[in-house]
């Protein structure tokens, strides 16, 4: 079955935009009310929990994507024997995960106290509410979670963000309700649970109505059992290293600097973290489509296909760091105001953060869905421990700056230059890792050049408020896009990807 990736990526990422957004917006409006209405501590033991639950599910060990990845040749195939199978092993594997979840998510309750610095919301009990972010957790290993897997395979992850529009809606609502009106925390942090179970019970319905031909049934021979095992290994190793730039980060800032400089942290990194969502469904809308490609067309194709759209996508990448720098700081004094900022260093950190983090998002993209993991171990495994020690080093002698100094460093050198190297080893062995490198150096050098001469621009504006933040917008986009489309509108980069554009266009 040749999939038609161009419709499925677009509907996609249409759907996928339109969940973002209302994942962006509406937990943007509870976070205020949380600030104003509780205490911001709230926002720090939420940012803690949050961190805990991403290291919990290590213990998933990319079991998920291993299966997703597994599905794109029997799909190809239409080999529903096959696929049927790998949706009974996923089900007993998940529940045993999930039990293996809550007991190490018990043990490390008795270890709360020591993540926590600073000082804690009277009327806050933590371990009762992280009880609350444990059985969410938990939840979705047993509540029909192959549903999403099969849906994902089939490249049509709109189906799931559909569902996840609903409840989320309906989530939101309820939450914000209980903080206006109840200014009770324990009962926003009960609708999360319950949201989970409405989610996953959606997403198993459109998967029995769309892809009916597929019952969890059967048993894959030992052949199969070994590659998954190895791309599993392979898929923990390099979620560890996720984990290690993202979830210890927090906890390293609540354990050395207090619940309320993680809560000004984690405004921050909301913020960077929405524009980063956003194009995470570009990346997840293609992922299926470019499965589907790598397994029915030739390597010379996908690499074509992958540089144009890395170009596309650092374009995109670069103008968003370039619009943090330039108005972080406006939006975040009319948002939580001048007493809750940071220092505009940490505004070039961030910015910066964010468009190293989308350098390798591409390359990412690809070596997903040739089921690149297992090759990839020692690298992912460095970077982790490289992280973990720098921030440990850094966050004593530099504060927040050395926590996203630590992440930025061991991403370049672990994630971008040794991950493009893995890549271009054992996939797109025809050659081509240098230019790669070359090519995105040079996307470097024109964001750095086109970020300096914006933001002199915009600094010229003198207005403050609203108006001046949406005028420092306008100038911000209309300056880095005119800049970006005058030096590469003559490039081999432009001119290959201008097909690409009209399709996305029309």
């Amino acid at each position: 079955m040749k999939l038609d990736r161009t419709l499925n990526t677009k509907r996609n990422i249409v759907v996928g935009e339109i969940d973002k957004f209302i994942d962006i917006l509406l937990p943007f409006i509870v976070r205020t009310m949380i600030i104003h209405f509780l205490a911001t501590e709230y926002l720090g033991l939420m940012s803690l929990y949050y961190a805990i639950v991403q290291m919990l599910n290590l213990a998933e060990m990319g079991f998920g994507m291993a299966i997703t990845f597994s599905m794109y040749k029997p799909i190809a195939d239409d080999d529903s024997v096959k696929i049927n199978a790998l949706l009974k092993f996923y089900t007993k594997v998940y529940r045993v995960v999930g039990i293996i979840v809550l007991i190490v998510g018990l043990v490390i309750m008795y270890f709360l106290p020591h993540f926590i610095s600073g000082t804690v919301p009277e009327d806050a009990n933590i371990y009762l509410l992280y009880l609350v972010f444990l059985i969410n957790t938990v939840l979705n290993y047993f509540v029909y979670p192959s549903a999403k897997a099969l849906i994902t395979a089939h490249h049509r992850a709109e189906l799931t963000s559909k569902s996840h529009i609903i409840t989320q809606i309906i989530m939101y609502i309820a939450q914000m309700l209980s903080v206006y009106f109840a200014r009770d925390f324990y009962l926003y942090a009960l609708t999360i649970p319950i949201s989970t179970v409405a989610y996953n019970l959606l997403c198993a319905r459109q998967a029995k109505k769309h892809f009916p031909q597929y019952y969890a049934e059967g048993d894959l021979d030992e052949e199969e059992y070994g590659e998954i095992k190895k791309q599993v290994i392979g898929l923990m190793i390099r979620k560890l290293a996720t984990l290690s730039r993202n979830a210890f980060d927090s906890m390293f800032v609540s354990a050395f600097l207090g619940l309320g400089i993680n809560a000004i942290y984690g405004n921050y990194y909301y913020v960077m973290d929405a524009i980063v969502m956003i194009l995470a469904v570009v990346k997840t809308s293609m992922l299926g489509g470019v499965g589907n490609s790598i397994a029915v067309e030739s390597k010379e194709k996908n690499l074509y296909d992958m540089n144009v759209i890395n170009f596309l996508f650092m374009w995109i990448g670069g103008f968003c760091s370039i619009c943090l720098l330039c108005l972080y700081q406006p939006f975040m004094k009319i948002w939580v105001g001048e007493e809750m900022m940071l220092p505009f260093g940490m505004v070039v950190m961030f910015s910066s953060y964010f468009y190293i983090l989308k350098m390798g998002d591409i390359r990412t993209l690809y070596a997903e869905a040739a089921g690149i993991w297992w090759q990839a171990r020692y690298l992912s495994i460095l970077e982790a421990v490289v992280n973990l020690l720098l921030n440990y080093l850094l966050v004593k002698c530099m504060g927040l700056y050395g926590i996203v100094l630590a992440t930025m460093i061991s991403y370049i050198i672990f994630n971008f230059i040794g991950g493009g190297i893995i890549l271009f080893k054992h996939y797109f062995t025809q050659g081509g890792l240098g230019k790669y490198f070359l090519t995105n150096i040079k996307y470097i050098v024109v964001t750095g050049f086109v970020a300096v001469i914006t933001y002199t621009v915009v600094s010229l504006v003198d207005f403050n408020g609203i108006v001046g933040l949406i005028l420092k917008g306008l100038i911000c986009a209309v300056v880095s896009m005119l800049l970006y489309l005058v030096i590469y509108i003559k490039t081999k980069e432009f001119k290959n990807a201008v097909p690409l554009i009209k399709a996305i266009l029309r």
